[in-house]
């Protein structure tokens, strides 16, 4: 009889009654948990670490005298994820439909708030180590840069506060990781030319700012900037950084980060008009060619909207996004930016407005796969759709 073979992941949870706090009290630190599949879609991509996990109909095993729990998505089991922080929509699942009850939400509330006070005022390397590995390489890192390195891959440089690493991975994956930004790297290992590489086993994961090991990471970054090699390496980064990455200048902070899920999901009928703070990646404009995204102005339009004559064109296109700050949605999501009524009007720089060369330039920077973009989107109903227009938001580059 053939053997039919599966794919696998580990991981380690906790809970408030099992953790790394509760550990001196004889507790275990964490529960092991192990994922099984006969597809790679089905076992779960952690992106962050305090991601939430629904598992149901898990089995209870004792391996090598330890207790574990395992999820075999073949079989009975079924899993849920959910953001660390907001929302109840599902980052993904398993199956085609999912139970979610008040109960549910209760519950995702109070796990959440667990979560925020552990991961802010504990070490959790201590529950995400694994031991010693002469193999494979484990940091707390942060990221100073991301190269094309060739048509596959990218080079990622990275510092944890000692050493600084070149890591290479591919263009599609990590794309959630932005300059500066915090991660936990499992699993890389050495490659022939010397640099570090990603395998099978490999994940990076994102840290919040405000959790301990973030904090103490950007501690130890400021430390070793007192010392003259290490300073000179990293103020090299910092123009690259300038160039390297579109950030929007949001002109109306007060709104906190929505995930386009969410708002995807809300009910149609009282989002109207409503304004959304999003993170997003680009992965096509529309039109193609920056040059038709300026629209002359005529007398129709300007009688229409009421337009100054001193207005001569708009501008007007289509971006194709996914969500930066829910890497585990895979949906593509649609933008739209028109200038003539005045709103989005201030997204593109003045000096790159009737410029074509500038745009073409802006657009070959928003569709880099590790750019993102923070917006200001209003919903506006069209049918029965949503239509989600950047508004109040400028490109600072």
């Amino acid at each position: 009889m053939k053997s039919i073979e599966k794919y696998m992941c580990t991981m380690k949870l906790i809970d408030e009654t099992v953790n790394a706090a509760k550990a001196i009290m004889g507790k275990p630190a964490f529960l092991p948990v192990s994922f099984f599949s006969r597809s790679k879609f089905e076992i779960p991509q952690i992106s962050r670490i305090g991601t939430i996990v629904r598992i149901h109909r898990g089995d209870t095993k004792s391996f090598k005298g330890a207790f574990q729990l395992n999820c075999d998505s073949g079989i009975k089991a079924a899993w849920v994820l959910f953001d660390p922080q907001t929302g109840y929509a599902p980052l993904a699942h398993t199956k085609q439909s999912y139970t979610f009850i008040e109960n549910d939400k209760r519950r995702l509330a109070a796990i959440r708030s667990f979560g925020q006070q552990f991961f802010t005022a504990e070490d959790s390397t201590e529950c995400t180590a694994t031991g010693p590995n002469v193999d494979e390489v484990d940091t707390i890192a942060m990221l100073l840069k991301r190269k094309e390195k060739d048509d596959v891959y990218d080079r990622m440089t990275v510092f944890d506060g000692e050493r600084f690493f070149k890591v290479k991975v591919p263009k599609s994956q990590y794309t959630y990781i932005g300059v500066k930004d915090v991660v936990k790297i499992r699993g890389l290992t050495e490659s022939e030319a010397g640099g570090l590489v990603v395998n099978d086993y490999t994940n990076i994961m994102k840290v919040n700012k405000e959790y301990s090991v973030a904090v103490e990471l950007v501690k130890k970054v400021k430390e070793a900037k007192k010392i003259k090699s290490i300073k000179e390496k990293l103020e090299v980064f910092i123009p690259v950084e300038k160039e390297s990455r579109v950030l929007s200048e949001v002109l109306n902070d007060k709104f906190e980060v929505v995930l386009l899920r969410d708002i995807a999901s809300q009910d149609l009928s009282v989002i109207e008009g409503r304004k959304f703070r999003i993170r997003v990646n680009i992965l096509e404009i529309g039109p193609k060619k920056s040059n038709n995204w300026i629209i002359p102005i005529t007398e129709e339009l300007r009688r229409y909207y009421d337009l100054e004559r001193t207005m001569e064109m708009y501008y007007k296109f289509q971006l194709f996004a996914k969500d930066y700050s829910n890497a585990e949605d895979r949906n593509v999501y649609l933008l739209y930016l028109c200038s003539i009524d005045g709103k989005g009007k201030e997204f593109l720089p003045a000096s790159c407005r009737s410029n074509p060369y500038a745009l073409k330039r802006i657009y070959k920077l928003l569709t880099k796969p590790w750019f993102h973009l923070d917006l200001i989107v209003e919903a506006v109903i069209s049918g029965n759709n949503v239509l989600l227009f950047i508004v109040d938001t400028k490109l600072n580059i």
